[in-house]
């Protein structure tokens, strides 16, 4: 398996303060996550473990003193991840997270705005959360070893940053070298296109519906591209399991994902419970977090209503 860290994209959207120690910790590939909370030391997640950074690159255990987060470092990092005009990007931060250039996803902490009983928008920056995208070249490949997609569709299960992304894209390389798919990256951290170029490879002969929301998506890709394959990530409202439903009809298989402690929790979940009985999917796979994160933990055939 060949590993390749997004980190150095993250480098050019934070203040010096920031970016020159980060730049020289050991192994910085290996990153998980940056952490900014306001008022509180920067922290980074390699593995399991979280640690503070010191002004000289040095990694330190939480509870010591790093580098302080402090208002004018927030600010000065999310305007740059909004390429200073937040205005624009206000649809993605009602969602609570900004995607930037290789697929790396800003999570947001802050004040809620209201209008109308919805989120409108987000005030008082308290924190942000930098997940690092990384590329695994081969990660899927055991794991379509053991259960085809020829056989029906395929759902891939786990906690928040258990890896879930991470392989449905390497599901798409390695199926786009074979057979037709449309990628439905509704976040832009599937592909994470940049003026039309994906930035990961996702096989010869992958499209990508980047940004469409997943139910016109999916009605498209099916239309105009005639893919074999349709994948996509955390599936679960109404709107899109009807249109994964009608697909069903079409011959197409869906890869997706969804999350899920347990392949019981996720049985619990109405809306794949009815793509589960219809015989979307056929098979669940459950990946590990933390320590395992990645790691195939649990796999199970699923049985439609009919059968």
């Amino acid at each position: 398996m060949t590993v390749t860290s997004k980190f150095r994209s993250v480098l050019p959207y934070l203040p010096p303060v920031l970016r020159q120690p980060l730049d020289k910790l050991p192994n910085p590939d290996e990153l998980r996550e940056i952490r900014l909370r306001l008022a509180r030391p920067m922290q980074i997640i390699r593995g399991c473990n979280a640690f503070t950074v010191t002004a000289q690159g040095c990694e330190m255990p939480p509870d010591q003193a790093g580098i302080t987060v402090t208002r004018q470092i927030l600010d000065n990092c999310f305007q740059s991840i909004c390429a200073h005009s937040v205005h624009s990007w206000q649809a993605a931060i009602r969602q609570g997270f900004v995607i930037i250039a290789g697929g790396c996803r800003i999570g947001l902490c802050g004040t809620a705005v209201m209008q109308n009983h919805q989120l409108e928008t987000v005030r008082n920056l308290s924190g942000l959360n930098i997940r690092i995208a990384s590329e695994r070249i081969g990660c899927a490949e055991s794991l379509l070893g053991r259960i085809s997609p020829m056989n029906g569709g395929l759902l891939i299960a786990g906690a928040p940053a258990s890896g879930k992304t991470t392989v449905l894209r390497d599901i798409a390389r390695f199926l786009g070298d074979r057979h037709r798919v449309s990628i439905l990256d509704e976040r832009g951290e599937l592909a994470a296109v940049q003026n039309g170029i994906p930035q990961f490879m996702i096989g010869a002969q992958t499209d990508v519906f980047d940004g469409y929301p997943k139910a016109e998506a999916i009605e498209i890709a099916v239309r105009v591209m005639s893919p074999e394959y349709l994948i996509c990530d955390e599936i679960g409202n109404e709107a899109e399991t009807d249109i994964l439903l009608q697909s069903l009809h079409t011959g197409v298989r869906i890869i997706a994902s969804a999350h899920a402690g347990s392949l019981a929790e996720l049985r619990m979940r109405p809306q794949i419970r009815r793509l589960t009985d219809a015989g979307v999917f056929r098979h669940a796979v459950l990946l590990g977090s933390g320590a395992q994160c990645g790691q195939v933990l649990m796999t199970e055939p699923l049985r439609s209503a009919a059968g």
